[in-house]
């Protein structure tokens, strides 16, 4: 079995941040709160720290298993039932993330193509890749890593300038209570899809550091905590919130010395590489629960998954009728079911685990 580096495991942490975050966390917090969704956004990195460290803890506790060996360890018999809920909730997560990636790229390159189009162009990579193993999975993400951060410091140099701090005043616009809330669409849709590497065990993984892993995600959320101050501070939040995709929009105001044109749709491109991303590993996950709960064949197993990426074409093509009817199951029914298989159930086997290792102690002979 060959390993994933630690460097490639990184990058897998750093696109499954940001995945989703510009194109449905930050007009949602926009929306909601105005120009204290930053405040929500650190709020929510700082509560995410629980969930990120429950899947490091199961890494820890059990090196050489994945959550879905863990969970018929701990379970037992039950452990298939558990797994085949996952399946359903990762099925349910993969419909709606490529929902938004579908409409996300034909908002922002193809308003002329139809959307069945370019979900069978999208679906080819997300098929191919998901049918690999975890290494070269790993390598795609490095590669595409390179490429995010040269976007990333491009648009750096070419928004300095353009920045007034005096955009995000007022402070505390909103209720505590309300700003605290919301930060949960944060941790929901952005931190709790760590879960997905969970799949991933210990020992897959080359030169394996909780430190680095930790400071990736600390620099990840600053990272998405800029986006949404510049942009406001860009924009001003009544400017802000009329936009679709706010976050985009202030790529218009990147200018290199006049040398490239039209430069926003060549920078939001690394959004696409973060869905990307999320939704292959999403099919790895279910594949491996296919596999492991099922004992199937690989070829079959294979087979299996093509099935389900064209049934995601069929399902994100007809799941909604508008776009605010996808909004509003976001922000609601999908949001629990993140909750449910990616915050609740994972801690719930941690602490079983717990409870499984003291009564091992309580019954060895005094």
């Amino acid at each position: 079995m060959k390993k994933i580096n630690s460097l490639d495991y990184n990058t897998l942490i750093w696109f499954i941040l940001r995945s989703c975050y510009t194109e449905l966390t930050f007009t949602s917090l926009i929306y909601h709160i105005k120009q204290d969704s930053w405040i929500s956004i650190i709020i929510g990195s700082l509560l995410g720290i629980i969930p990120f460290t429950i899947y490091e803890l199961l890494k820890q506790k059990y090196p050489n298993d994945n959550l879905i060996t863990i969970n018929k360890k701990i379970y037992k018999k039950c452990g298939n039932i558990i797994n085949i809920i996952l399946l359903i909730g990762c099925l349910i997560a993969s419909f709606c993330l490529f929902w938004i990636l579908i409409h996300f790229t034909n908002a922002l390159f193809l308003a002329k193509t139809s959307p069945w189009i370019i979900s069978l162009v999208l679906i080819i990579p997300v098929g191919y890749a998901s049918t690999k193993e975890i290494h070269i999975i790993g390598k795609i993400s490095l590669i595409l890593f390179y490429i995010n951060i040269i976007f990333n410091i491009i648009i750096m140099i070419g928004l300095t300038g353009n920045i007034d701090l005096n955009g995000i005043k007022p402070i505390l616009e909103n209720k505590i209570s309300k700003i605290f809330s919301y930060s949960f669409i944060f941790i929901g849709f952005n931190i709790a899809k760590l879960f997905f590497l969970t799949i991933i065990s210990k020992n897959e993984i080359r030169n394996y550091s909780t430190k680095i892993n930790l400071l990736t995600y600390i620099i990840s959320c600053i990272n998405m905590l800029s986006i949404i101050i510049t942009t406001i501070c860009v924009f001003g939040i009544d400017l802000t919130a009329l936009y679709e995709y706010p976050a985009f929009q202030i790529l218009k105001r990147v200018n290199i010395v006049g040398a490239l044109d039209r430069i926003e749709n060549i920078l939001s491109l690394e959004a696409i590489f973060s869905d990307f991303i999320l939704i292959i590993m999403i099919m790895y996950y279910a594949r491996k629960i296919i596999k492991e709960t099922f004992n199937t064949k690989q070829k079959a197993n294979k087979y299996i998954i093509i099935f389900i990426c064209l049934f995601t074409v069929f399902t994100s093509n007809t799941i909604f009728l508008t776009h605010e009817e996808g909004e509003h199951f976001f922000e609601t029914k999908l949001l629990y079911i993140i909750y449910f298989i990616c915050v609740f159930i994972p801690l719930i086997t941690f602490l079983k685990s717990l409870n499984n290792k003291d009564r091992k102690l309580s019954q060895q002979p005094k």
